[in-house]
């Protein structure tokens, strides 16, 4: 039985949570963007729209969106991180006010959050689903069902790589544990003992779908028997039972001894989303459950031992009754963000005239190429290989840099080139199972909590069972916190084809990653621009995605001794020409300069290689073509949608009056990768298309 002072602050926190949720109802409007009488507020009043982003801000304190509360459940949150310190992480799910709240968030930053005001913990740019406050050891929310499970293993594996004793809890929910996500992660964490507590919040129901349904065992903690590692069933309801619970587990994992699985059974009074104005699909149930509410549990308890009394109870309520209200009128105060907080999101990249334009801007100038390969250097120089000179970015900066670390599936000495496994593996180079999710989400963690991880990817098109976590995650993580949460971080996969490896390992999905805020995009062509590259790369604030074709990987080049950086954003003209400007990317670069050199005396060709396809170099692309008046852009990847679009798209306003004939994309054939050598090379554009493609274009 609670006997002791701790457990009138867990009884404080519990207050706190609950105050806050109830009054969440009184300022939630869904319908008030569409005004009434029209026909889309009439539907606005159906059930199912209460999960629909419908809002008007411009009500005075309205909250809108996919607001989930916490009201039933306040027990978990509160005895799992009241067993916490600082220096201690947590990761959140979609349902994370309370989490927030019991690790000691200002109620009024909180609701301001969920106002979308400025003083809000992300700035208003995450809302309800993403509180963000990484001084006080919340890494955010989660609108991806099952997303942080993964990432809680980053701030664990920074925390064992740096000698500390931190510790990170990753929260998910019963429907979260039949995703992929959580047997990778738990797998990763026994496996390297990792100190996480992972702890499921079973409230019986999955959005709207119950548990008898969708789970084949009544315990979800029965599962941490596959990966050797405790699994506990407690009262989610008996805030005192959890906080023993969770007291054991984190001793646990601060003693070294690894993660910890803990199932808190538990129930939410109100709907799933709606800020609890719709109800619950088991009215039923709700009765039932509501009898073991935990807070007038505790409270009885409390009266029972003599530690506090019912006046004492009613006094604290009051006082966090009245904190509830200051925060609101806090909240209701506050300004909202500016379009500045986006354009310093924004990347460079976004300067077209098509499009939204967050707001107007000229193009850059052109400037020395600082980081180009000197043409008239000979003396100390060698030769090496693409591969040599991305193993000696890696050991260079492993070695200037204690944060950076490579991880990856299959880095043992087959694939770790140039004695990077023999030197570093010990704690610097890790292998990892097949679970691209996995590794890619501790990688996103690990950033998040002050590491730079180059997360290596075996295969471009493996990336499919991890885009989540590249694009939901690593990509959206500044913005949602309010640019105050930087994911440095390098994805690093060999893409294209020409290795006669078929559909699933020849793809060149460079489009997907553009089409994604938040990340860069590197392609480059030879040994110089790699090294410099990667390097630029790994000490970006920002995730970066590197992209090597694998036929580059044995070709040389003779570069300096030494160091050197080549800067993102900048493009590299790789011949001079004055007929045709042709832009090239990746193993299309070596492509075109083949082609350039069998019409030298026919046609002149500039050949440029963008080198970073976000942000983009528009302005030496620009002044190119205002000279040759033509533009051919070349690139493995299909056409349709491909990389050649997008830099038409940017570069056409600054070049159009200049233009003596259409410019044109050559790209890859609109079908998956055959293996057959003939058919895979009738399928990209080979040096003779581009050849015939620059005679065609300079007869228009």
């Amino acid at each position: 039985m609670p006997t002791t002072a701790k457990h009138t602050d867990l009884l404080r926190t519990m207050y706190r949570i609950r105050f806050f949720e109830d009054r969440l109802k009184e300022f939630y409007d869904y319908t008030g963007f569409y005004g009434e009488g029209t026909v889309a507020g009439d539907a606005a009043t159906t059930e199912d729209m209460l999960t629909c982003v419908m809002y008007d801000f411009e009500i005075t304190g309205s909250i809108g969106g996919a607001v989930h509360v916490y009201i039933g459940e306040e027990a978990v949150a509160t005895g799992v991180c009241g067993a916490l310190k600082q220096g201690d992480f947590v990761t959140s799910t979609h349902r994370g006010h309370g989490h927030a709240i019991a690790m000691g968030l200002d109620l009024g930053r909180v609701l301001a959050e969920l106002m979308g005001r400025e003083a809000g913990y992300s700035r208003g740019c995450g809302g309800s689903m993403h509180i963000f406050s990484v001084e006080d050891g919340v890494l955010g929310g989660n609108g991806i069902v099952g997303a942080g499970i993964p990432i809680a293993l980053g701030p664990a594996f920074a925390a064992k790589y740096l000698g500390k004793d931190g510790v990170c809890v990753g929260f998910f929910g019963d429907g979260a544990s039949n995703q992929g996500t959580f047997h990778e992660a738990m797998n990763m964490a026994a496996l390297w003992k990792l100190p996480v507590i992972y702890v499921c919040e079973n409230n019986l129901w999955a959005a709207t779908t119950p548990a008898e349904i969708a789970l084949c065992t009544p315990d979800i903690a029965d599962r941490a028997q596959a990966y050797g590692i405790p699994g506990v069933v407690v009262d989610g309801m008996d805030v005192a039972a959890v906080h023993n619970a969770a007291v054991e587990a984190v001793a646990r994992a601060r003693a070294g001894e690894g993660p910890t699985l803990i199932e808190a059974k538990t129930f939410r009074f109100e709907g799933h989303a709606g800020a609890g104005k719709g109800s619950h699909q088991d009215f039923e149930a709700v009765q039932e459950w509501r009898q073991r509410d935990p807070i007038p549990r505790l409270e009885q308890q409390l009266i029972g031992a003599g530690v506090m009394t019912a006046a004492q109870q009613q006094a604290v309520q009051a006082e966090i009754r009245e904190e509830v209200e200051q925060a609101i009128g806090f909240a209701k105060e506050c300004p909202f963000p500016t379009v500045d907080l986006l354009e310093a999101t924004e990347l460079p990249s976004a300067n077209a005239d098509c499009g939204l334009r967050i707001a107007d801007r000229t193009a850059r100038p052109g400037e020395p190429r600082e980081g180009a390969l000197p043409s008239d250097v000979v003396a100390n120089q060698r030769e090496i290989s693409y591969a040599q000179a991305v193993s000696e970015a890696l050991r260079e900066e492993m070695e200037h840099d204690e944060s950076v670390f490579l991880i990856g599936e299959d880095l043992g000495p087959v694939r770790t080139r140039d004695g990077l496994w023999d030197q570093f593996r010990e704690r610097r180079v890790w292998q990892t199972p097949i679970s691209e999710s996995g590794f890619v989400g501790l990688g996103v963690g690990a950033a998040a909590a002050g590491l730079r991880p180059v997360v290596d990817i075996m295969y471009c098109d493996f990336v499919t069972v991890c885009f989540d976590q590249i694009v939901n995650q690593a990509a959206k993580l500044r913005l949602m916190s309010g640019n105050k949460l930087h994911v440095p971080m390098v994805i690093k996969t060999p893409a294209g084809c020409g290795t006669r490896e078929g559909g699933h390992h020849s793809g060149s999905h460079e489009a997907w990653f553009m089409h994604a805020p938040g990340l860069k995009v590197v392609m480059p062509a030879d040994a110089y621009d790699a090294k410099g590259l990667l390097k630029s790369a790994i000490r970006d604030d920002e995730p970066v995605v590197f992209i090597q074709h694998r036929r580059l990987h044995r070709m040389t080049q003779r570069v300096p001794e030494g160091e050197w950086l080549v800067p993102l954003g900048e493009a590299a003209i790789k011949r001079e020409g004055t007929d045709l400007t042709v832009v090239a990317t990746s193993y299309a670069v070596p492509k075109a300069l083949r082609a350039a050199e069998a019409l030298a005396g026919e046609i002149s060709l500039e050949i440029i290689d963008p080198r970073t396809l976000v942000p983009l170099d528009v302005e030496t692309i620009a002044q190119s073509v205002r000279k040759t008046g033509k533009l051919l852009i070349v690139h493995e990847a299909p056409a349709r949608s491909g990389a050649g679009a997008e830099i038409l798209r940017q570069v056409l306003p600054q070049v159009f009056g200049h233009l003596r004939t259409s410019p044109r994309v050559l790209g890859g054939a609109d079908v998956a990768m055959p293996y057959s050598p003939p058919l895979e090379d009738a399928c990209i554009p080979q040096p003779a298309d581009i050849a015939r493609v620059a005679r065609e274009m300079a007869r228009g």
